[in-house]
């Protein structure tokens, strides 16, 4: 039988392996609606809801279906059955994963098997049809709307039955209650529940920033009304946790750290690349790009908050990039091949084990070299905001753009007057405070020189690692911002397609670089926890 996943990009399987689908967004719609509907309906219903538009739907409806026919082997069951007037779905011929979870949200979920549970919750791999967008189709589109606001409330029921059934293994529990705030980042109970587990995990740091991550998610639906300030009270008497958070309204300021003792380690081609490591756990390598600078990162308004999350369960390993922070300024090469090459040099120099990556922007393309290089020192690879081709190699005006930018970089980066960076910071973190802006418009000219940026911009906007990305072997979580301001979504997107396996999720966000105050950050944070297997 067949295997129909509804529940994030729509696939269809045969023993486990995706067949290719049609290329008609409204083929696709027609067989996930009458999947979802499991219903018969008749050929004048479906003429409206997908082609009302169109000279015969009629036609239209009997070419989509004779492209879903080609879905099945001779031996398989059709998956759809069409007579003259009637057109339905064939239950027999493949199951289908929302359907299943119908059925078990609708018997009594108190007696469900805990591993039914676990099941039906990894089905939600995204929004319902996530990749079936047909706004032109009203009739469509407001069924789609329902559906996936029915389909988001199925997984916060089962996300929160787990949480509350494995509540007494808090470390069990954990993944479920962090998904569970992502899916319903407006519910106080569920922040409650998520911060009375971090602290009954004695992960006291954690839930302080969860705590004030809720402070500012439930601000649009007039702050904590009582039991999240309730459940912070009360789990956290007893083990006397840091100080509750600044008053709404304010910024508080950067939390002072230690400042990790810097390293040196060298690249084959004899470039000299700044390293170190923060918190205890497991390792997490986070791969350099242009905007890093190792002694500066724990206080970055852009980085802090990344290094103070990751560090508190790993042993977090830092670098600059070649060109940038602390490593040597003086180099012409900045190639993928070259940042592979420095990661190299910096897993080489700490002794590491197969370690998780985590990448961003450019760093995701310098990942993947690496991993494709050395498949037997990569355990896990995470993406946000990647891409695997230069944005000079996209279309017109992603080239003109990107040639406008760098001549922008050479005049005005080094100057007094933040306008250039401002730009970068603008399109960066855009939904940041007018502080914390303020803060990495400085910080900038301290990452790189105008020369070595205004290079690595134009090495980079030319970068094509396509060829590698099927070669990638291991584990793949790869996250991106709908609305990115540098790295189109459709990058992200095409990212995941190429690489084995793959998982994509998509975040509501604008940001190139997630900022603490935003829903998106816990939800990216929650993903990767699963996604790493840590509770």
């Amino acid at each position: 039988m067949l295997v129909i996943r509804l529940l994030g990009d729509m696939q269809v399987l045969r023993d486990a392996e995706p067949i290719e689908l049609p290329r008609s967004r409204k083929t696709r719609a027609l067989l996930g609606f009458l999947a979802a509907t499991g219903q018969p309906h008749r050929r004048e219903r479906l003429g409206e809801l997908l082609w009302d538009a169109a000279e015969d739907p009629r036609g239209s409806l009997r070419w989509s279906l004779s492209q879903i026919r080609l879905l099945t082997a001779a031996a398989e069951r059709p998956l759809v059955i069409a007579d003259r007037d009637t057109v339905r779905f064939d239950p027999l011929s493949a199951s289908v994963d929302l359907t299943a979870i119908r059925a078990l949200v609708a018997d009594d979920l108190a007696t469900a098997a805990s591993e039914r549970m676990q099941d039906a919750v990894a089905a939600f791999r995204g929004a319902f049809l996530g990749d079936v967008e047909l706004a032109d189709d009203h009739a469509f589109h407001s069924w789609c709307i329902a559906q996936r606001e029915d389909a988001r409330r199925l997984h916060a029921l089962l996300r929160a039955q787990l949480a509350e059934r494995l509540a007494s293994s808090p470390d069990a529990a954990l993944p479920h209650a962090r998904v569970l705030v992502t899916v319903e980042p407006s519910s106080e109970q569920a922040w409650s529940r998520l911060i009375r587990l971090l602290l009954a995990a004695g992960r006291h740091r954690e839930a302080q920033l969860q705590y004030e991550t809720a402070e500012r998610a439930l601000r649009g639906a007039g702050g904590p009304a009582g039991p999240l300030l309730q459940a912070w009270r009360e789990a956290s008497a007893a083990a006397e946790p840091p100080a509750p958070s600044a008053p709404a309204g304010t910024e508080a300021p950067p939390e002072p750290s230690p400042r990790p003792a810097v390293r040196f380690c060298v690249a084959r081609d004899g470039v000299r690349i700044a390293h170190s490591a923060v918190g205890t756990g497991p390792p997490l390598v986070r791969v350099a790009n242009w905007m890093t600078h190792t002694e500066h990162d724990a206080l970055s308004p852009a980085w802090g908050h990344w290094i103070r999350a990751f560090s508190l369960d790993h042993r977090l390993v830092l670098y600059d990039q070649r060109g940038s922070g602390l490593s040597d300024r003086d180099v012409d090469d900045f190639s993928a091949d070259a940042l592979a090459r420095d990661l190299e040099a910096v897993i080489a120099d700490t002794g590491l084990p197969p370690v998780p990556l985590l990448g961003f922007s450019q760093g995701c393309a310098a990942a993947i070299a690496y991993a494709v290089k050395h498949p037997d020192r990569v355990s896990h690879l995470i993406f946000f905001g990647g891409f695997a081709q230069g944005a000079a190699l996209r279309t017109p005006h992603d080239a003109a753009r990107r040639q406008a930018m760098g001549v922008l970089f050479r005049q005005g980066w080094d100057q007094d007057n933040p306008a250039v960076r401002q730009m970068i910071t603008s399109l960066v973190m855009p939904d940041a405070s007018g502080e914390a802006m303020r803060r990495f418009n400085e910080l900038q000219r301290r990452l790189t020189s105008s020369a070595n940026l205004a290079r690595i911009h134009d090495v980079w906007g030319h970068v094509d690692i396509r060829a590698l990305l099927p070669q990638v072997r291991c584990p793949t979580l790869v996250l991106h911002a709908r609305d990115d301001g540098i790295t189109p979504f459709e990058e992200g997107r095409r990212l995941a397609i190429a690489i084995p396996g793959a998982r994509f999720v998509a975040l509501d966000s604008r940001s190139h670089l997630l900022i603490e105050s935003e829903p998106a950050w816990p939800r990216f944070l929650a993903e990767v926890h699963t996604f790493l297997g840590e509770g």
